[in-house]
């Protein structure tokens, strides 16, 4: 690069930097005022006319997707264009072009005075910024009068017409002079040119008015431009997402859910896929499985028979600890079950277990060796290892016991104590009733999953805490994940139970006693979801 060319190019960075910033800075503090203004509700009647306004409407996620792909593909290939052209704009190739920018209007019309170029219909004339293709130079006998040739004088290159060829004589015995004209000018050019000075020669081909913006996008100005619209193309949709996730929650508050449900579904322009891929839980897709849920089965008979066994429920999969030991995780992969076991998958090597280690697996680092269960054989080796698993964690199994009636005095009390969060519910069917209702709206926020316990059923949105449920008597209670001392002298009804050692992640208690705690419990929810959306 030459020394005005680097001196441009900082120039070109230093503004691009200023601009950027200055840039970023303002489309930042509006998204935060407009993420604001949502979240306290100062745009709500502008949320619900817009939700009313696209609904039964297709969204044009899809169009906006497709045109920046589109946008970013033309301008990378502009910009992979212009730097080829830029570096073989010196070189030469037997068959394959090099392409030329006219930096003058010296060939962009016929002048008068040229009798020649009328009398010969020499009608190939290129104009400022056309692009043009030029080819190697041929032989020196080759090159005929009229043919336009590119040479290079004082390290500038001329695209001129010969217009006379001198044979060798006394004055150049050895060579060859050529005499060079522009179409638009009146007369030859100052000095003869010599072959040895010529570069290529142009066959009547051009692109024009191509050669203004491949010549900018060789600028520092337009590499500039295109990291700039990279960033646009880039950054534009991320905001953009946020603020659609913080209008869904407004609208959450605002209406009923299965509204909610449809309005989420438009938002996406693949939502037919989505719904497929994202809604079905590990549970529907096993029921979709005969075979495969004949052997998860197979498997579950052994693993209910752990001792301190517990299950723990997400979307996509089935987890089985005893204590905090992780002994099994099942998920579904296309058709087959795959089992995801807690055990070190180096010690069994060289052994009959066919298996693949996922320890590099974030996820499944505690759960690193993987079977595919596809037949009845892989049933025996899971059930093996599980075994296996069980004896080195200083486990036992123990027999199924079935329920035994008590006919002691206080029966009803046992009974009552031991029952299960399911069984609860099932007795207190407005506790059921206000539980489906926040269980809905919970079912309508992506990335949430649940886990069930025998008493309680928490909800965890990553490893935020949520909230959890419980039932005492036949009153629904909903701990939330959210610091009480900040909801002092608010309207909500709560009780602080941070000072309990199970409810520590949860220690913000609410009674779901009527319509009005469960709009409490739900507009806490939104709060504790945006928290931990933020701490992600």
């Amino acid at each position: 690069m030459s020394p005005f060319e680097i001196y441009s190019l900082v120039i070109c960075l230093i503004v691009y930097i200023l601009l950027a910033g200055i840039g970023t800075f303002m489309v930042l503090t509006v998204y935060k005022l407009l993420m604001e203004l949502i979240r306290k509700g100062a745009r709500d009647q502008e949320i619900l006319k817009e939700h009313l306004k696209q609904k039964g409407k297709k969204k044009t996620c899809a169009f906006d997707c497709i045109s920046s792909i589109l946008l970013c593909s033309v301008l990378l290939i502009v910009f992979v264009f212009s730097t080829y052209v830029g570096c073989t704009k010196n070189t030469y190739f037997d068959n394959a072009p090099t392409f030329k920018i006219v930096n003058s209007s010296s060939m962009s019309k016929k002048n008068e005075k040229n009798k020649y170029l009328f009398e010969n219909n020499l009608n190939n004339q290129f104009s400022t910024f056309d692009l043009i293709l030029t080819y190697k130079l041929p032989k020196e006998e080759e090159l005929k009068l009229y043919d336009i040739v590119i040479y290079e004088v004082d390290d500038v290159l001329v695209v001129h017409r010969i217009v006379g060829i001198e044979e060798p004589n006394k004055h150049h015995p050895e060579e060859r002079w050529f005499l060079c004209q522009g179409d638009a000018i009146s007369q030859p050019d100052r000095f003869p040119v010599k072959y040895s000075q010529m570069r290529g020669i142009y066959k009547n081909e051009k692109i024009p008015f191509v050669g203004s913006f491949v010549a900018f996008m060789q600028s520092p100005a337009g590499y500039m431009c295109i990291i700039l619209v990279a960033l646009a193309v880039v950054l534009t949709p991320i905001l953009e997402k946020k603020l659609e996730k913080a209008k869904q929650l407004r609208l959450a508050l605002m209406l009923p859910q299965e509204e909610i449900a449809t309005t989420q579904d438009q938002l996406s322009p693949f939502s037919s896929f989505d719904r497929r891929r994202d809604e079905r839980t590990f549970a529907e897709r096993l029921q979709e499985l005969p075979v495969a849920q004949e052997r998860y089965e197979q498997l579950y008979s052994l693993i209910k028979t752990i001792t301190g066994v517990r299950r723990i429920e997400s979307k996509k999969s089935r987890t089985f600890k005893s204590g905090n030991i992780p002994l099994i995780k099942f998920a579904i992969r296309g058709k087959t079950l795959n089992a995801y076991l807690g055990l070190d998958p180096k010690e069994y090597e060289n052994t009959k277990y066919i298996y693949t280690d996922v320890s590099d697996m974030a996820k499944y680092r505690n759960y690193p060796m993987r079977v595919k269960v596809t037949s009845d054989r892989q049933v025996r080796w899971v059930k093996e290892l599980l075994t296996d698993k069980v004896h080195k964690s200083g486990l036992t199994f123990v027999e199924e016991q079935e329920i035994v009636e008590d006919v002691s005095p206080f029966a009803h009390l046992k009974r009552k104590k031991n029952k299960t969060f399911k069984q609860k519910l099932k007795s207190a069917p407005l506790a059921s009733e206000r539980f489906q209702t926040i269980k809905t709206m919970l079912e309508t926020l992506r990335g949430v999953r649940v886990i069930e316990g025998k008493y309680q059923v928490s909800y965890k949105f990553g490893n935020h805490p949520l909230i959890r449920f419980t039932v005492r008597g036949k009153t629904l209670n909903a701990y939330l994940g959210l610091d009480p001392k900040e909801y002092e002298n608010t309207k909500y009804i709560y009780t602080d139970v941070s000072d309990t050692a199970k409810y520590r992640n949860y220690p913000m208690r609410v009674k779901v006693t009527s319509d009005r705690q469960v709009r409490w419990v739900k507009e806490l929810i939104l709060q504790a979801f945006n928290k931990g959306g933020k701490q992600l």
